[in-house]
């Protein structure tokens, strides 16, 4: 898989998405613009932003929209936007209500410095808003043409289901794709509070679903918040290093992922690719359509990452680096 066309959308969308992180915070690289310029000319020309995704000194809308006018490319990019998350000064107070919706793509389209957005997502949700009244809202800044189409993020998929039917019922814009947490490795924790995986054996009903309908999927943390990257071994994992070694080895360090880890790179020896590039494939070869955010730190990142692409596995392949069967 290359690229999908995702309905609403004006251009068809790669494989791999370029993630924010690199771009705000405490992990940002020193040259945003060089590496925005580099991900570009390595062929992912599409970008995931959250109006939640900012630092002291910007955000991350703005530093993405300031790039993209600079170089004059706003129709030949796809941009992903998100809203409806807590934000300061409570972080525990839900934002997931319909008059948030129109707000914060406002906020988002103020700070890039453009009229619409390619695809707009809530952030997260809350099942207490009933999700016709998100549904409509949603669907109102597709036809008011503020956004080309609409999705959700970490939603699970009787939400998603719900909405799908609430807008079919009703004859509005549906949503057309979903991003939760996917990867080889299942989270044993959440990163942050209100996040949703399709990964593991809780998920299996949920996956057969997105593949009868099709639903592609904007899968996040491909590689595990670096779990599934050379950079880790067994043991930093058991002593970090760092805050993001920790973070990674709390969230997805078990022994069944190790062992999910440990086929990953056998598997990546005799294929002649990376760990990483196994990863991505595995993400990229389910059976339902699948692009992989990553948030690469350098030209050379994002080639490999598209390069994973071109790692064809097959269904028992796939099975055995989940479960050491099926090969």
């Amino acid at each position: 898989m290359d690229r999908t066309e995702i309905p609403g959308l004006r251009r068809s969308l790669p494989a791999v998405i370029q993630g924010a992180t690199a771009v705000f915070g405490d992990n940002s690289v020193d040259d945003r613009y060089g590496l925005l310029d580099d991900v570009l000319a390595a062929g992912i020309d599409a970008f995931d932003t959250g109006m939640v995704y900012a630092d002291a000194l910007g955000t991350c809308d703005g530093r993405l929209g300031s790039w993209i006018a600079e170089q004059g490319i706003r129709h030949d990019v796809t941009v992903i936007g998100k809203g409806c998350h807590p934000a300061p000064p409570d972080w525990s107070v839900s934002r997931v209500r319909p008059e948030c919706v129109a707000e914060d793509l406002d906020r988002t389209l103020d700070r890039m410095g453009t009229d619409y957005l390619d695809l707009w997502l809530f952030h997260r949700d809350d099942t207490t808003v009933p999700v016709d009244e998100l549904a409509d809202a949603a669907a109102k800044l597709v036809v008011a043409g503020l956004a080309d189409a609409w999705g959700v993020s970490n939603w699970t998929v009787d939400r998603l289901r719900e909405a799908r039917e609430v807008s079919a019922a009703n004859d509005w814009v549906p949503p057309v794709v979903t991003s939760p947490h996917f990867s080889l490795v299942h989270q044993v924790a959440e990163p942050w509070p209100g996040v949703v995986s399709i990964a593991g054996p809780a998920a299996v009903e949920d996956r057969e679903w997105l593949a009868d309908e099709g639903i592609p999927v904007l899968a996040w943390s491909s590689l595990a918040g670096g779990y599934l990257t050379g950079g880790i071994d067994a043991r930093l994992l058991a002593d970090p290093d760092t805050a993001v070694v920790a973070e990674a080895a709390r969230c997805y360090h078990s022994p069944e992922n190790w062992s999910r880890r440990q086929r990953a790179v056998d598997l990546a020896a005799g294929r002649d690719c990376t760990l990483e590039q196994m990863a991505v494939a595995w993400v990229l070869t389910a059976p339902f359509p699948t692009h992989a955010l990553c948030a690469s730190r350098t030209g050379v990142e994002a080639r490999a990452n598209m390069d994973a692409v071109d790692v064809a596995l097959s269904p028992a392949e796939r099975s055995w680096l989940e479960g050491g069967d099926g090969q």
